[in-house]
């Protein structure tokens, strides 16, 4: 489709677009040594890929910038990894060496790093907890008045919602609703659970307590829904107001508020590999001269999650994805490990 010196000629364009963010020129290209061409034949070459639809000319310059089309195909077939990018790995292993502190901790640590690093907003989506396995449902007395419901999933996920005991409300009553709740519950997906719950065969095994019923079952879709916010992790989000494609306020809040409603999570990646969505791929106007770059990390033959990145067009591909790829890994093993101490 285009020839070996116009793939060249593409990528060092990217690659100079990137790093400047100023179109680039045929004088330009001819003073990187691997394109010891004319400025002639540096010229058609790029007229070719414009025509193609690998680039584009800005009116207030001559020089051309990388179109959607020319980074899709820089991203699937030209980009290289940057191997300076290892020099800032030990900074990561340090990260996730403090596992001890928690998986959380961990997790948002990384991000940050990942935003220092990168000036670029991070997410991070954990497993699809819809279809995590109900590992056991149990109870802890906290006291006289107060005990805690914990569930724990197949894939490392703890969550615990607190439940207050009236007086007219008997401890050991309480204990026989959350063991009740184990043997319908366990090895089930979280998003099948709460069907049973609906369902009137539960409803018969928790009739004899039925002054109890309402308030555990409550406090089970509390817990659910904590369980879906602790998935969803996101750093440097201001950082995209430091973008030049972010000059309009109206954009600015738009892109706030779709981060607080998470619609973030619906574009995504989930697939193998590098996912790469463009603004032509997203309805939604904030993003339209913005990129989402994402990596999934594998835990399981059921169970993965995601990393990205949010930032312009003219991200350094080159330094971004080696990045997502190192932390994707640890991320990974991160879950992997967790899963073995629960």
């Amino acid at each position: 489709m285009i020839s070996s010196r116009q793939k060249l000629i593409l990528k060092a364009i990217i690659d100079m677009y990137s790093e400047k963010g100023e179109p680039v020129g045929s004088k330009a290209l001819m003073a990187l040594p691997y394109l010891n061409y004319s400025s002639a034949t540096l010229r058609y070459d790029m007229a070719v890929l414009e025509e193609l639809g690998f680039l584009e000319k800005m009116h207030t310059s001559s020089g051309r910038v990388p179109s959607e089309r020319g980074y899709r195909y820089y991203i699937e077939h030209l980009v290289t990894r940057d191997n300076d990018v290892t020099e800032v790995f030990p900074l990561i292993d340090e990260v996730f060496s403090k596992k001890a502190l928690g998986r959380e901790h961990t997790i948002k640590e990384a991000l940050k790093l990942l935003t220092d690093l990168t000036s670029y907003t991070a997410v991070a989506v954990g497993p699809d907890i819809l279809q995590s396995h109900i590992k056991r449902i149990e109870m802890v007395p906290l006291g006289l008045k107060d005990a805690v419901m914990l569930i724990v999933t197949d894939t490392g996920h703890v969550q615990h919602q607190q439940i207050h005991i009236s007086d007219d409300m008997r401890m050991d009553d309480i204990k026989e609703v959350i063991h009740t709740l184990d043997d319908l519950l366990k090895n089930r997906t979280l998003e099948d659970a709460l069907k049973v719950l609906k369902e009137e065969y539960a409803i018969s095994e928790l009739n004899q307590f039925m002054s109890y019923q309402s308030q555990i079952i409550d406090s089970f879709i509390e817990a659910f829904s904590k369980f879906a916010s602790d998935s969803f992790y996101l750093s440097g989000m201001t950082n995209a107001f430091e973008q030049p494609e972010f000059n309009d306020v109206s954009h600015m809040k738009r892109f706030i508020d779709m981060m607080d409603r998470r619609e973030i999570v619906k574009l995504i990646g989930t697939a193998e590999g590098i996912s790469v969505r463009f603004g032509s791929d997203m309805e939604i106007k904030p993003l339209n001269q913005m990129t989402i770059i994402s990596i999934p990390y594998q835990i399981d033959s059921k169970q993965k999650g995601t990393i990205a990145l949010v930032g312009p067009s003219r991200m350094s591909y080159q330094k971004v994805i080696p990045l997502l790829e190192y932390i994707a890994a640890n991320l990974a093993k991160l879950y992997k490990d967790n899963n073995k101490e629960t």
